[in-house]
């Protein structure tokens, strides 16, 4: 029997609301271990937020400001920062003044965590800095959220980096990871994305057709080119069925919903993303962390359409060099890749073959798990 069974565990995770990804890999985690051990006491902190909520705005918002309207500035800092982490230090010196504040320190004191995660790289730089201070003395552990290893998510004070892919494992010498260090469960989401449906009685169940069908994604904030990719099929009048997802940008649903075609249907933010990859044939997206590892786990090519600077051009490298997708940056590349992937079923099933080899399903699993060890570990 083990001890979790018949003790409690306390479990802290720190996030930055920077897009969806590093929110729901916490919650995602956290949600699977309070299912199977309800009584297990386990925090979701949204860093900056919780500091302050007027400094998680102005974060928040200048990156989110950053990645719109100045995205050669913002690649020009994250691809500097890749090969030298003297901006990364700059800004971490300033973050930690904020979270080494005394309402954080105060946090750890009561609610005394087993084991720390953290899903976004500051708040982990923050707490290895108290752990290397002697402030701490916690089993820290960082699940990276993209297809890439950034130096601003390394820290040696870490104990555990938990990767996306074995595929990543050249890049731990260059980081001076120690490879005891290194565990390659995966990017965690839930596990319904495993569950194999029914595809007619769920394409009944959606009042569409079951025919060679387009998911349309921009992750969950519904960024990314949307319109244009639509206003492209529509001038060659492609002739496949189209889903389209616009997350929570209300105002491109509300555009978006005047459309009347009858191979085009629109869906505002849905919790079953993973029932409408399993009637979709290849999903148009852009690249974010989580869209490619659902996609990975439903075998569903990638097009990509649109890309954030930085991590998103990292894991559009990861789709190109594992031959999972494909990317279209005009409307005649777009309207290749879907015939391409619509025609052609070898290549199509080699991109699937691809993803069901890449793929790991059980990452939620897997993760969960280990941190509960580590918990064991340190209770004893």
């Amino acid at each position: 029997m083990y001890i979790w069974e018949v003790s409690y565990m306390n479990i802290l995770f720190f996030t930055v609301s920077a897009g969806e990804g590093h929110n729901q890999v916490s919650k995602t985690v956290a949600g699977y271990i309070k299912r199977r051990h309800p009584n297990h006491h386990i925090k979701i902190i949204d860093t900056f937020n919780y500091i302050h909520p007027n400094l998680h705005k102005i974060i928040i918002e200048t990156y989110m400001k950053s990645i719109k309207y100045m995205p050669a500035l913002y690649r020009f800092l994250y691809n500097r920062s890749e090969v030298t982490d003297s901006s990364i230090s700059d800004v971490s010196e300033f973050l930690n003044k904020i979270l080494l504040s005394r309402k954080l320190s105060k946090l750890l004191t009561d609610f005394k965590p087993d084991v720390i995660v953290c899903t976004h790289p500051f708040p982990a730089e923050a707490l290895s800095v108290m752990k290397r201070k002697g402030k701490i003395n916690i089993p820290l552990v960082t699940i990276l959220t993209d297809y890439t290893i950034h130096p601003s998510w390394i820290n040696k004070e870490v104990d555990y980096y938990i990767f996306p892919s074995e595929n990543l494992a050249y890049k731990i010498p260059y980081l001076k990871i120690p490879y005891e260090k290194a565990k390659f469960f995966g990017i965690p989401v839930d596990e319904k994305f495993n569950i194999t449906h029914n595809r007619s009685k769920l394409c009944n169940s959606f009042e569409i057709e079951n025919t060679f069908t387009a998911l349309i994604m921009g992750g969950g904030l519904g960024l990314g080119n949307i319109t244009e990719t639509l206003n492209y099929l529509f001038a060659y009048d492609i002739d496949i069925q189209l889903l389209v997802v616009t997350g929570k940008n209300e105002e491109l649903y509300r555009y978006l919903s005047r459309i009347q075609r009858p191979n085009v249907k629109i869906f505002g933010f849905m919790n079953n993303i993973d029932e409408l990859m399993s009637v979709s044939d290849i999903i148009i997206t852009k690249p974010g962390g989580i869209t490619v590892t659902e996609s990975l786990i439903k075998e569903l090519p990638i097009i990509i359409t649109s890309k954030l600077p930085g991590q998103e051009e990292r894991n559009t490298e990861f789709i190109l060099n594992n031959s999972i997708g494909m990317v279209a940056n005009s409307p005649n590349s777009l309207i290749f890749c879907i015939n391409m992937l619509k025609e052609d079923k070898e290549k199509y099933n080699f991109f699937k073959q691809n993803m069901s080899r890449l793929k790991k399903p059980n990452a939620t699993r897997d993760i969960s798990n280990f941190l509960l060890s580590l918990c064991k570990e340190n209770k004893q």
